[in-house]
């Protein structure tokens, strides 16, 4: 034993051993290692290519629409995965051959995950700007708004705008002055009449005090009164007496003819008592008048005093309303001269071809001193009613002084009421004469544009030509929920709510032809809105053109080439023939349900745009006697009822599909626009309205019945699979948990799942 263990032989052996097998390892470990890297990229590429080939199966109606979705199910698109998957790994090859790695896939580890649809605003827009990038069709709005630009609509376009706002402005402060003069002077005349009529009857009331005091002189009630029982007492005893000698010549008649002298005497003295009592009867008689009178006179006194109280009242109630009025009229007439200094400092204020804002040198500003003495002539008519007040209170009797005195107080008040209205109603008489002028002739201004109004209304038309009310209805019904409870949910309300916006229907876009002077101060509004628009180029733009592109509206089928032939759609889906037929931009515009509200309010915007054009070239010519008015919103509403005609002209041939020149005054070289080229301009015009993406899925859906909820645009491809391991799995396994690998050691096999995103 001793010597076996000492020996040397087979001591290479061993020592090769202990060499080669940890190389062999260590070969094997990298081999196996190399080949599932390899296997990893090789499923990589397998997945990828599934992936994309799942994708290739869009759905061919939405792209006529120039949009990718996918058009199988998820079913289908899980088979097609799994077979391009496995098709693509090597395991799969015919076993006949050598592979160096043998990639199967795992059943049941395929699963397609859709990601995004285009029911997403962001990936419907995104795509929308793909579809028209290509094709390039922006090149005419641009085109379009350059030309604008280079016609020299702007400063036109800028000065109407301008004009409208001002005039709007300086006429709401003009009414409101104008208003609370009126007022004032409403009161001031009630004024008037309630001290004319003071006046004559407190003349009459003091000639009656005058007279009953008179007539009373110094005596008192109690004076009076004391003397009546005196007189009454008198009287008494002088009725005692006569009773007495009547009772004594009784006595002596029945004494016989001897008592015939004393009977004499006695009559003598009842004949005395009789006068007295005559004369005391006329005195108490003549006593009781007096304190008639008395009475009366300290009643009247009194009422005189209370009455003029009220009416002091009722003429300090009118100054409180009058100034006021005054105060507020001041205030506006204030910022009408701060306004009209601002407008006519402006350089282009004295410019030959702005001739429209030299009424704003004719508009009346009132002076300070009318207001001034308009409120010093109240307040001295209402001290000196008051001055004649202190006096009616301190008069107890109406001597011929304090008569006189009463009298000179009431025609102070009454004097100076009358030559304030003497005065002031000459100012008031021509101001609110010219006032009338002014109403008149705007009403006859306005009665003009509302007859082109109401002409315009009947020739909207339209929908009659295109489509049946009950086919439009259903279809509408379909776009957007109608509101009944039995109807489900609209295509636009679904989108509305998938992208988390409320669901309201219709836009904040309102457009119509009910009022003149509204309809008016609008249309200016948009030649501002229209240079703002086009000072700036935004993705919006695209987003509009493919609109103009994909979908029909009014003139479509009725617009001719430059040779006269008609025009011929080049889209793979021809917007001719859409069941929503000649109406689908007006809806996407306005998104009204039904097509009489979204065709009128296409008209009535479309109507206020040349309205506005015409008018500004009426505005660069105004007439001149309305100049001198002073009313900025007068020369408007003349210049817009003037334009109204010709831009009435302009729609009936803008409908037929014919172009229209854009102004032949301010437009050079000239620029002419159809229809459709006006709905380009509302689009730009409105670009920010955000409901606008909504409506063009609805009418995608309504178009193609294609969901766009399940139009997926961008998928999530997992697959798992294994490759067999050739050497050693027990050494692949204890490397397994270290993330080297890069896949789980199963057996003799490592498996690993990989993951690929396609979008369109």
């Amino acid at each position: 034993m001793k010597r076996f263990v000492r020996s040397e032989r087979g001591a290479v052996s061993v020592y090769l051993i202990l060499i080669i097998v940890p190389v062999f390892l260590f070969q094997a470990v990298l081999i196996d290692f190399a080949r599932i890297k390899l296997a990893e990229k090789e499923a990589e590429s397998a997945v990828k290519a599934a992936t994309r080939s799942v994708m290739s199966s869009f759905d061919t109606k939405l792209q006529a629409m120039g949009l990718y979705g996918l058009g199988i199910s998820q079913e289908k698109s899980e088979e097609v995965f799994r077979t391009v998957f496995a098709k693509n790994l090597s395991g799969q090859v015919s076993s006949g051959a050598f592979h160096y790695v043998d990639t199967r896939p795992i059943v049941q580890g395929e699963r397609v995950t859709p990601v995004y649809t285009l029911a997403s605003h962001d990936i419907f827009e995104r795509q929308l700007l793909e579809d028209m990038k290509i094709k390039a069709p922006i090149e005419f709005t641009l085109e379009i708004t350059d030309k604008f630009r280079k016609t020299g609509t702007k400063a036109p376009f800028q000065f109407g705008s301008q004009f409208s706002k001002e005039s709007a402005e300086l006429e709401k402060l003009i009414d409101q002055r104008e208003k609370k003069l009126d007022e004032a002077w409403q009161s001031s005349e009630e004024l008037y009449r309630k001290t004319g009529i003071s006046h004559t009857y407190y003349q009459s009331r003091i000639a009656e005090l005058d007279s009953l005091a008179s007539q009373i002189g110094i005596q008192t009630v109690d004076e009076v009164r004391n003397e009546i029982v005196q007189v009454e007492s008198q009287l008494q005893d002088v009725q005692t007496s006569i009773r007495d000698l009547d009772m004594s010549i009784s006595a002596i008649s029945q004494a016989g003819p001897g008592g015939i002298a004393g009977m004499q005497a006695i009559l003598q003295s009842r004949q005395a008592l009789g006068t007295q009592v005559q004369l005391l009867s006329q005195k108490l008689k003549d006593l009781q008048n007096l304190l008639q009178l008395i009475i009366k006179y300290v009643a009247l006194l009194a009422v005189t005093k209370l009455e003029v109280q009220a009416n002091a009242n009722e003429i300090g109630l009118l100054q409180q309303t009058i100034e006021p009025a005054l105060r507020t009229a001041k205030q506006r007439n204030d910022e009408i001269r701060t306004k009209l200094m601002g407008i006519t400092s402006r350089p282009d204020s004295e410019s030959a071809a702005n001739g429209a804002n030299d009424v704003f040198q004719s508009v009346p500003v009132i002076g300070d001193e009318y207001f001034y003495k308009y409120q010093t002539a109240i307040a001295s008519v209402t001290a000196l009613f008051t001055a004649f007040q202190e006096v009616v209170d301190s008069v107890q009797l109406y001597t011929a002084e304090n008569t006189n005195k009463a009298n000179q107080a009431n025609d102070g008040y009454w004097t100076e009421s009358q030559n304030f209205n003497q005065t002031q109603s000459v100012l008031e008489s021509t101001r609110m004469e010219q006032n009338g002028a002014i109403s008149a002739n705007k009403q006859q201004q306005k009665n003009k544009i509302q007859t082109i109004l109401d002409q315009a209304k009947q020739s909207i038309g339209g929908c009659s030509l295109v489509s049946t009310q009950s086919s439009d209805d259903e279809l509408y019904d379909r776009l957007q929920d109608s509101g009944s409870q039995s109807s489900p949910k609209g295509f636009y309300q679904k989108y509305r709510e998938a992208n988390a916006q409320e669901t309201g229907i219709g836009s904040e876009i309102a457009y119509d032809l009910e009022k003149s002077e509204p309809v008016s101060l609008k249309a200016m509004d948009m030649l501002e809105a229209f240079n703002n628009a086009a000072e700036v180029m935004r993705n919006e733009l695209y987003v509009n053109e493919y609109a103009l592109t994909k979908f029909n509206y009014r003139t479509l089928a009725l617009e001719m080439d430059q040779i006269g032939a008609p025009k011929i759609s080049n889209e793979r889906g021809d917007p001719r023939s859409h069941v929503l037929a000649n109406q689908e931009v007006e809806y996407l515009l306005y998104g009204f349900s039904s097509c009489p509200a979204n065709i009128s309010s296409a008209y009535a915007e479309m109507f206020s745009f040349r309205l506005a054009i015409r008018t500004v070239e009426a505005l660069l010519d105004p007439k001149k006697e309305l100049l001198n008015l002073g009313s900025p919103l007068l020369v408007l509403l003349a210049a817009a009822a003037e334009g109204a005609v010709v831009a009435f002209q302009d729609m009936t041939k803008l409908v037929k599909g014919e172009a229209v020149e854009l102004s032949a005054k301010f437009a050079s070289p000239a620029l002419s626009l159809t229809y459709k080229d006006y709905l380009r301009v509302f689009m730009l015009i409105h670009s920010n309205n955000t409901k606008l993406m909504a409506r063009m899925q609805a009418l995608i859906e309504l178009e193609t019945g294609k969901d766009l909820m399940q139009a997926t645009t961008y998928i999530q491809g997992n697959a798992a699979s294994d490759v067999k391991l050739w050497f050693i799995p027990q050494i692949m396994k204890l490397l397994d948990g270290s993330g080297v690998l890069g896949c789980k050691v199963t057996g003799n096999r490592c498996q690993f799942t990989s993951t690929a995103s396609v979008a369109y």
